[in-house]
């Protein structure tokens, strides 16, 4: 991971919301919850659809709006929490990498030695809904 964060320097973090989807057999955020795709398929190719610097990094969202119809359009997110948490420039670099369906996308790389999973905590859609009106 440390020649990921290396080679993909990137602007710091802005204090701000974001979103991450979080297994749902998990009752608060987990350390597995916050791993890269290249975390997770070690022997793996990059796929051709993402940069090698993407796959080293995490997904999140700073639109909920986004997050939640991600999770309307896509079978694996219907299968997941939002959690929502606040970065600091100690817990990595950011970049905004929209695509034509998450326009709120961005890659997060979290560094080594570190536990982003305490500063998100699951939310309560219903709850976050009621809190716009």
């Amino acid at each position: 991971m440390r020649r990921c964060y290396a080679l993909c320097f990137q602007p710091n973090v802005k204090a701000q919301k974001l979103y991450r989807f979080i297994k749902k057999v998990h009752e608060t955020p987990q350390p597995q919850d916050f791993l890269s795709w290249g975390q997770e398929n070690p022997n793996k190719e990059c796929p051709t659809s993402i940069s090698e610097c993407q796959a080293c990094g995490v997904s999140i969202h700073s639109s909920l709006d986004d997050a939640k119809n991600l999770s309307l359009r896509i079978p694996r997110f219907k299968k997941m929490k939002i959690a929502k948490g606040s970065l600091s420039e100690e817990l990595g670099r950011i970049q905004h990498t929209p695509s034509k369906n998450e326009k709120s996308h961005h890659t997060w790389w979290i560094p080594e030695n570190t536990e982003p999973y305490k500063v998100f905590e699951l939310i309560d859609l219903k709850q976050e809904d009621s809190n716009k009106t």
